[in-house]
């Protein structure tokens, strides 16, 4: 479709709010009819000579305008003035500015101010109760009996049992992991690993003066001849992955997967340190690996993937034989877990409130991903039907860092794949794309649409200094 903005324009306004108001007074002038399909964001830039970047925060600010609104895979069409717009009960719509950069870089929940509201009321829940001695006094380091009684009902609707007396809370999924790593390990030692993984275990690795030896894998994860290969080749006795949508490539084992690794840690004496921090974002969802050998698995998760970043409810679950060991390294790095999260969070998982939630965020991240399918056409990627990121392979004309940058200056974040791998290849050529941190959908979108017309482009030539 072509239109003309430019008699609506007015001057005096950044140009994504001159462009996105121009929408705004077109439609209601009448010379954009209810229903009518909008040009893409490039048509657009290339009518009006400004950047794609522009046009997709003008339509991001119409649509917050509630004049057009965006469908997956389809298009940006003029809204009928007679739609209602009642939101949802976790609403994506934000109200900020869409000329700050959108950040497709941070691991991140898609949080809304429905997700504020129940976590202020929690607070003032607390507050009500009089629960003082939560800041008053010490408690026990492993944390309270009866939060721990909470999650482990809860996690067995997660097809993880646990036992009450072989948890401990933490602040957060990192701390849990930290304390795992210097239980059971010591300076020089070697822990095996998925090849592409988190940035968490490479900075433990450079922090605790362990080193690591990254695995071959496939789309379900560590290949279990490559785990038998390096357990007959060298003296690692530790194994860490994420089989559910591991970070940052999506790689997600199948239950036959699973049991094949746990067979291989038996075999050959493992302690596996199982990082599910994204693992309620499945439904139907495998037991975790740790449900499959308790007795020599260290399980780690949270609530910061699901819920709220600041909400630091991490839970640690250690092999019966370690957990006093691990009660000493988390008396020696914080005493105690802070307690006012977990109350909050014992009282979302017994009235249903976290599983909600969780809810929330499989379906939000579900359409996300169906964005994106649409949208990002000028590579092939790995991605999760209800995962947080896109592991992205460029064009061969674009190195990682070069794009990142290239895509830095047209406003959108993202990381190369060099802090995700366990050894350094500069000719990896993936980069990753995460799609929670931004409330809106439309501006997820609008990076996307970005990254993909660059990614289209051969990118320019390198400057050379004589």
């Amino acid at each position: 479709m072509t239109i003309d903005l430019k008699p609506f324009i007015r001057s005096g306004q950044p140009k994504y709010l001159a462009i996105g108001n121009a929408l705004s007074e077109a439609i209601n002038a009448g010379a954009l009819q209810p229903g009518s399909k909008l040009p893409t964001h490039r048509e657009l830039a290339e009518v009006l000579g400004v950047s794609v970047q522009t046009v997709s925060n003008a339509y991001a600010h119409a649509e917050k305008q509630g004049v057009v609104y965006a469908q997956v895979g389809s298009g940006t069409f003029v809204r009928s003035r007679h739609v209602s717009h009642e939101s949802d009960y976790l609403s994506t719509d934000e109200h900020d500015d869409p000329s700050r950069g959108i950040d497709l870089s941070t691991a991140h929940p898609v949080c809304t101010a429905r997700h504020v509201k129940l976590y202020r009321e929690g607070l003032e829940r607390l507050s009500r109760e009089g629960r003082d001695d939560f800041i008053t006094s010490f408690h026990p380091t492993q944390g309270l009996t009866l939060h721990r009684d909470v999650v482990c009902t809860w996690l067995a609707q997660q097809r993880m049992p646990a036992n009450p007396d072989h948890m401990l809370f933490c602040n957060g999924t990192a701390h849990a992991l930290t304390i795992a790593m210097t239980t059971i390990l010591k300076p020089g030692d070697t822990v095996l690993c998925e090849h592409e993984t988190g940035m968490l275990l490479l900075a433990l690795a450079q922090t605790l003066h362990f080193n690591l030896k990254g695995l071959a894998t496939d789309d379900q994860g560590i290949l279990p001849e490559a785990l038998e290969t390096a357990c007959r080749q060298g003296s690692a006795r530790v194994l860490f992955c994420t089989p559910t949508m591991n970070n940052p490539n999506n790689n997600t084992m199948s239950l036959e997967r699973r049991q094949a690794i746990a067979e291989l840690a038996r075999r050959y004496d493992l302690t596996v340190v199982e990082d599910d921090v994204y693992g309620a974002l499945q439904p139907d969802r495998s037991p975790p690996l740790s449900a499959l050998i308790p007795e020599r698995s260290f399980y780690a998760t949270s609530l910061t993937k699901v819920t709220l970043p600041g909400m630091r409810a991490g839970y640690l679950i250690t092999p019966p034989h370690l957990v006093q060991q691990a009660i000493g390294r988390l008396r020696s790095t914080t005493w105690m877990a802070t307690l006012m999260p977990f109350e909050i969070a014992g009282w979302w998982m017994q009235d249903g409130t976290l599983d909600r939630m969780i809810t929330f965020q499989q379906q939000e991240f579900a359409a996300r991903q169906q964005m994106a399918c649409g949208l990002l056409t000028a590579c092939r990627y790995k991605a999760h039907p209800n995962g947080m990121h896109i592991w992205a392979e460029l064009p061969a004309h674009w190195q990682p860092e070069k794009f990142v940058r290239r895509a830095r200056q047209e406003g959108v974040m993202i990381f190369p794949a060099e802090p995700f791998l366990a050894t350094a290849d500069r000719n990896n050529p993936f980069v990753r794309i995460s799609l929670g941190a931004e409330q809106s959908r439309s501006r997820v979108q609008a990076g996307l649409a970005t990254l993909n017309g660059l990614m289209e482009e051969i990118p320019p030539p390198m400057h050379f200094v004589f």
